[in-house]
């Protein structure tokens, strides 16, 4: 290994973490670090003079300095481990921000945790049989996508899986519509032997239609928990399964999407094209923006003859995402669940833009499900607010991070905070079950609503004519909160 790699990494290490312990494997044995190393291979002068011969007066002795000699005098003071385990402990107590790019151990875990989903629809309409009446006519239909893992029992054979609601959802040329009543899940390496009653499985010569299901093959049955059309969120529930008891499927591990940074390595994992479960892989594109969409229930509450618009908070990736990708999860390099892959831009002229819905809200409006037997309930605090300063700063571990003052600019009567926050204030914090949130995104105080439960106290601190004030918003009445399902 050439000494040259290392050299400014060790120089700049040395200086920051000051002793580094050789631990030796037996317990018993003296833990010698690099100055006592030093010291022994006949340096002289203090702890500081040895670092500072490191550097040099300039740096430039610090050419001199080999990671391998220092391994070598290690060893030959009872240090019993190998290269690569010394090179880990060495470096231990910095935060070199590296992830592997291939490791394939921590992508398996990942793999193991995310689900095909295929689900069967039945729309059925009457039509004009001429003389002979009417009749019912059911046309069948099937749609795929995918599903995370994020909780599980294997000795039960029970888990939780969330998904997009889009996923779930058929509106029928009819009009008809709603949640499909035939779900099945595939975890990596089922078969798959689904057929949406577009095949002919009783070999009659005609298409089954109402023959919807899996036949034959490994898939598990998953019944519908509830969820949100407006956030394109669904959870199901997977009961009793021997498969899942027996296959070696994981919950994934949930990670905090609120500390992803633009440029960081994510891998997309999921039921790619109804292909069964694949990977991808790219970079975070732009941590927090905002999509608009069609209602996916067509509603066209304005009348103006086209479905309303849904705005969704998402992050971009430009790690390839495509149909029957939707519902499936996007990772970091740590193994960690940063988001919720359900949307991309099909423009002709647009290259690789696709779209999560970040991680740290799905967490908390899938709690909210469960916690309102299905259906999500959303403080209100029946406030406007709007982003009145931006900026980027380097954040504590050395990344840039955009900062957002949030100011208030309308308040409705009425509402929670009606008599509590006022238009000028400049929100600082909000603190809700003794957890405090400072306010540096906008994003933050919308995601934090969620987690609020009829009977909780808010206490919002803010900036109010240049003086902190701390007020208290009780949420004790159902008209404080917004229902979707």
């Amino acid at each position: 290994m050439k000494k040259k790699f290392f050299q400014k990494a060790i120089c700049g290490v040395l200086a920051a973490v000051s002793l580094f312990a050789f631990a030796a494997c037996d317990a018993n044995k003296e833990i010698i670090n690099a100055y006592d190393v030093a010291v022994k291979n006949g340096f002289q002068g203090t702890e500081a003079e040895w670092l500072q011969s490191l550097k040099g007066a300039n740096g430039s002795d610090g050419e001199d300095l080999d990671i391998e000699a220092i391994y070598e005098a290690a060893k030959k003071n009872g240090y019993e481990k190998d290269f690569l385990a010394f090179l880990k402990e060495y470096f231990a107590d910095v935060d070199l921000s590296v992830q592997e790019n291939n490791d394939v151990k921590t992508i398996a875990k990942n793999v193991s945790s995310v689900v095909s989903i295929c689900c069967a629809f039945q729309t059925t309409t009457v039509v004009s049989n001429g003389w002979l009446g009417s009749k019912e006519v059911t046309t069948p239909s099937a749609a795929e996508g995918s599903g995370v893992i994020i909780d599980l029992n294997k000795q039960a054979g029970n888990a939780l899986i969330i998904t997009n609601y889009h996923v779930l959802y058929s509106k029928g040329s009819d009009g008809e519509k709603g949640i499909s009543e035939c779900i099945y899940v595939y975890p990596y390496g089922a078969r798959e032997y689904f057929s949406g009653g577009q095949t002919d499985v009783n070999k009659d010569g005609k298409l089954d239609g109402k023959d919807q299901g899996d036949f034959g093959g490994d898939g598990v049955r998953a019944s519908f928990v509830g969820g949100a059309m407006d956030y394109d969120i669904a959870i199901l529930k997977v009961e009793g399964s021997s498969y899942f008891q027996t296959s070696a499927v994981s919950a994934a591990s949930i990670g905090n999407s609120n500390e992803v940074v633009v440029g960081e390595k994510v891998y997309a994992i999921g039921n790619s094209n109804g292909e069964g479960i694949s990977v991808t892989s790219g970079v975070v594109s732009v941590d927090s923006e905002y999509i608009a969409m069609s209602a996916l229930d067509g509603r066209d509450l304005d009348n103006n003859g086209s479905a309303d618009g849904v705005t969704f908070r998402v992050m971009r990736t430009d790690a390839a995402i495509n149909h029957g990708n939707s519902g499936g999860a996007l990772f970091n390099a740590k193994g960690e669940l940063v988001g919720i892959t359900n949307a991309k831009n099909v423009d002709d002229e647009t290259d690789n833009m696709g779209y999560a819905l970040p991680i740290t809200q799905v967490k908390y409006i899938a709690e909210n499900i469960l916690a309102n037997g299905g259906v999500v309930k959303r403080a209100t605090l029946g406030v406007m607010i709007y982003v009145s300063a931006s900026y980027t700063r380097w954040s504590e571990k050395g990344v840039l991070e955009v900062v957002e003052e949030i100011t208030v600019s309308d308040v409705d009567t009425g509402v929670a905070a009606s008599g509590k926050l006022k238009v000028g204030d400049v929100i600082k914090s909000i603190t809700i079950a003794n957890i405090t949130t400072e306010a540096t995104r906008r994003f933050y105080i919308n995601d934090l609503l969620f987690t609020v439960r009829k009977g909780d106290k808010v206490v919002v601190k803010v900036l109010r004519d240049g003086q902190e004030k701390s007020v208290e918003i009780l949420f004790d009445k159902d008209a404080y909160f917004t229902v979707f399902a």
